[in-house]
């Protein structure tokens, strides 16, 4: 990957995590997959925002999601990923 597209993805990445809705949904998908209709009830907001939200991080490639018959399930699309998130969760724990 070229620096201009490193530093695009970089970019994408950070302006995904940077919304404190799609942060919440990534800090509930940590701990492992979960269905499309466990995420609306957890955020507690419309199905199509929430849809709109699970959209733009499956774009910017922090999540994946599968079909399960007429489930949608969502997951973190890195192991490294995964546990960066984790860290950052933890040292904010610490920091506040």
């Amino acid at each position: 990957m070229s620096d201009e597209k490193t530093i695009e993805w970089r970019s994408e990445f950070h302006k995904a995590l940077s919304n404190p809705v799609r942060l919440k949904i990534v800090d509930f998908l940590v701990d492992g997959e979960q269905c499309q209709c466990d995420i609306f009830p957890y955020m507690g907001l419309s199905q199509s925002t929430v849809s709109a939200y699970l959209t733009q991080l499956v774009k910017a490639d922090i999540l994946n999601f599968r079909r399960d018959g007429t489930r949608k399930l969502y997951s973190i699309k890195d192991a490294q990923l995964r546990k960066m998130i984790e860290q950052i969760r933890q040292l904010a724990k610490k920091m506040v």
